[in-house]
């Protein structure tokens, strides 16, 4: 220690570790704070939990800042400075402030160095859903984020970390740091180390990384509203009026519930009627399956067993039921009704018996969005199941419901159509279906009997190929693809 002489510092502080550090710094006998910088407000550029140390700081030492020209001037008259320590600022400071006292600048970094350096480190360690981070105290250099470190402290990140709690946490380490650290650091006993290391930069937060996308998952949304809490300014959705809502606290919500309402924020009822038991399973399989991961519900109505046209009883599946019902629950789908109208005899069958069914079934569930037979396919149950479906959901039905309408290709159907029209399924609507891949060839296994050996187009390497030709339509690896045959906006 220096006998009858204080080590002179000036301080370029800011936030809560700012304020902290300050005090800390006041209560040393042997040091001198010979000047505070802290930034304007009106200069600070959305900074979250600004302070005005001037509330807190003597008036004869503490300086506002706009920029940091003003503190190199200070700095500059300034003899025998032994240290500079800058805590909770964003500037990037000049070369003749980092060169100018003996011991360089001392600052902070609420991240791993030199593995995590650059902006919003608190923010992006739980968007990142990493479990460790560090506080690291270390020289700065001309080089963002990286110089000699002197000290870090680990932190865990828990499950429930908030963006407000995890910088509580990091400003805690930082004063436990400095009470292990600083005098030796003054006094030139801590030099520091160099680590050398990957370096991955964490890039400046903006307004859109605080915007839900309700099309992420649940864990990323939730993680989204966590790093983005008080006092950072929150994860935020826009309403109908355009204006933004902002979320500070949320919870993932049981699997059964159900909010009534319309939009993106909703849960969709949706409805998918099909012909025979195992249409729903080879055309759109995974698009039900991505339907009841994200919480929509989903029902099934079949119209025909599916079994009767068959010519040999040894082909005949007399378990057809049971098989639709074992699908649904692997599929997390519902089987509202299987109807027992004849088999490749739906044309027989008076339409508007078959529309009055379908009707019932609308009024009950209320759905959003509804899955139909392509019009065209050649299996003439799934036109008449097309037609009826349109029928039974026109915009001037009785029941006043208006669904969107999805019409999907069914595997030795819908490709079997000569290539004119009304036959051509001209899809213009894809949907992802690579995570659902495997759930989709899973269920569809309980129908056995329908999957047929390659060439034939229900072989499963032939409904493989086909997602891949859909899904390199669409850009994606596999794809289910649709025709949007009605789609309104009130």
């Amino acid at each position: 220690m220096k006998k009858n002489k204080k080590y002179k510092i000036i301080a370029i502080l800011g936030l809560d570790c700012g304020l902290m550090t300050f005090n800390y710094l006041s209560s040393l006998k042997d040091v001198e704070i010979i000047s505070v910088f802290c930034k304007r407000e009106n200069k600070i550029d959305n900074i979250a939990g600004y302070i005005d140390l001037s509330k807190h700081v003597n008036k004869n030492v503490f300086n506002y800042y706009s920029s940091v020209k003003q503190i190199e001037n200070k700095i500059s008259k300034v003899k025998n400075l032994d240290l500079v320590v800058a805590l909770g600022i964003s500037d990037i400071l000049s070369p003749s402030i980092i060169n100018a006292a003996k011991k360089g600048v001392l600052g902070a970094h609420a991240a791993k160095l030199p593995q995590r350096p650059g902006c919003s480190p608190v923010v992006w360690a739980i968007l990142d859903n990493i479990k460790k981070t560090e506080m690291t105290l270390f020289k700065m250099s001309e080089k963002i984020d990286n110089g000699l470190i002197y000290a870090s402290k680990k932190i865990s990140i828990n499950d429930d970390e908030t963006g407000g709690s995890l910088r509580s946490k990091m400003d805690d380490a930082i004063i436990t740091l400095l009470k292990s650290n600083f005098i030796k650091i003054i006094s030139g006993k801590l030099k520091g180390k160099y680590i050398k290391g990957k370096r991955k930069y964490t890039r400046k937060r903006g307004l859109r990384d605080g915007q839900i996308d309700l099309s992420e998952n649940a864990a990323s949304i939730l993680r989204k509203i966590r790093a983005l809490s008080s006092p950072y300014p929150g994860a935020h959705i826009y309403s109908g009026d355009g204006k933004a809502v902002v979320i500070e606290k949320a919870r993932i919500g049981d699997s059964t519930l159900e909010y009534v309402g319309s939009g993106k924020n909703t849960r969709d009822k949706v409805l998918c009627i099909v012909a025979h038991p195992d249409d729903e399973a080879l055309g759109i399989g995974g698009t039900l399956i991505k339907h009841t991961e994200s919480g929509d519900k989903v029902d099934i109505i079949i119209l025909s067993e599916g079994e009767d046209a068959k010519a040999f009883n040894k082909n005949k599946d007399p378990n057809r039921l049971m098989h639709a019902l074992e699908w649904c629950k692997k599929t997390d789908c519902n089987l509202y009704a299987m109807f027992d109208l004849p088999d490749q005899k739906l044309d027989n069958v008076p339409q508007l018996k078959i529309v009055k069914l379908i009707e019932e079934a609308v009024i009950n569930i209320k759905p959003s969005i509804v899955y139909i037979h392509h019009p065209g396919d050649m299996n003439s149950d799934h036109q008449v199941a097309s037609q009826a479906s349109l029928a039974a959901m026109r915009p001037m039905s009785r029941h006043g419901i208006k669904p969107e309408i999805r019409s999907f290709e069914t595997p030795s159907s819908t490709d079997q159509s000569p290539m004119i029209e009304p036959y051509i399924f001209k899809p213009n609507y894809y949907v992802s279906v690579d995570k659902q891949w495997d759930r989709k060839i899973s269920a569809l296994k309980v129908y056995s009997k329908e999957i047929g050996k390659s060439p034939h187009p229900r072989a499963i390497s032939a409904i493989k190929s086909l997602a891949r030709k859909r899904g390199a339509e669409a850009g994606f690896h596999l794809a289910e693809a649709f025709y949007i045959l009605r789609k309104l906006w009130k």
